[in-house]
């Protein structure tokens, strides 16, 4: 990225920081091919179920890892990611949720997600790190993301969870 979009990108981040009629989806998508391109991290044709309550964070959230190649289901809240994993035309490899979501928690859906989908990969995050510690996560097999992340640590993140278990448990099509 040349010193004229760094400088573009900055502004954006600024005026949507700072003016809630422009902190949109749209501020955000102007963001992600140039932070995308950049890292040039390696991507994935998985499927994730990305379970997150704030619209913003999972739209961007949505983009870069649609943008790195991945499919993507979205969810609110763990009814609709329930709802979704039934409905889905192909199996989710990975559950990327919230740990705070409306309802139950990340880490109650990750629970009933792992009985429904026993070969899926976990990656729960949180902005909060009281929150990642609670109940142990990581010593119960669920890896962890903090928010706020980078577009390449986030890439870097899904791809480590997907390649956790490399051999695909499902019988084949």
């Amino acid at each position: 990225m040349n010193s004229d979009e760094t400088v573009a990108v900055a502004a954006q981040i600024d005026r949507a920081e700072n003016d809630p009629d422009i902190a949109s989806v749209a501020a955000a998508d102007a963001l992600i091919p140039a932070a995308f391109s950049e890292e040039g991290q390696a991507g994935g044709a998985e499927t994730i179920l990305l379970v997150e309550d704030e619209e913003f964070v999972r739209k961007v959230t949505s983009e870069v890892l649609e943008s790195a190649g991945y499919r993507l289901v979205s969810a609110r809240c763990a009814a609709e990611a329930l709802e979704a994993q039934r409905t889905c035309s192909e199996p989710v490899d990975l559950l990327l949720a919230d740990l705070v979501l409306p309802g139950k928690s990340g880490h109650q859906l990750a629970h009933e997600f792992a009985g429904l989908c026993p070969h899926a990969r976990i990656l729960l995050m949180s902005g909060y790190a009281e929150q990642l510690a609670l109940g142990g996560l990581s010593a119960h097999g669920r890896e962890c993301l903090a928010k706020p992340f980078s577009t390449r640590s986030l890439l870097r993140r899904v791809r480590q969870a997907l390649d956790k278990y490399p051999v695909d448990l499902r019988a084949p099509a």
